[in-house]
């Protein structure tokens, strides 16, 4: 195998796993929304983020646009999960 053949299937690999591992959060997160948005609005109030401890402390800075709620979108662009 030659070095181009070698390095282009572990760039290929690097990148499967990115993605594997990027499509594993969003799967998370969704499990998280599920678990906590009680009233089904898609959203999630700051009472329904008292049954996440870290959710909770980080509710301000994930709510970027300071509505109160945290949206899927929000959630997707923060680091939180459901364990």
């Amino acid at each position: 195998m030659t070095t181009y053949k070698k390095t282009a299937l572990i760039g290929l690999s690097v990148l499967a796993l990115q993605l594997m591992t990027s499509l594993s959060n969003v799967y998370a997160q969704e499990s998280l929304m599920a678990t906590l948005d009680k009233d089904l609005d898609g959203l999630i109030s700051l009472k329904e983020a008292a049954g996440h401890a870290t959710l909770l402390e980080k509710f301000n800075v994930i709510d970027v646009n300071e509505d109160g709620y945290i949206s899927m979108d929000e959630l997707i662009a923060s680091d939180i999960t459901k364990g």
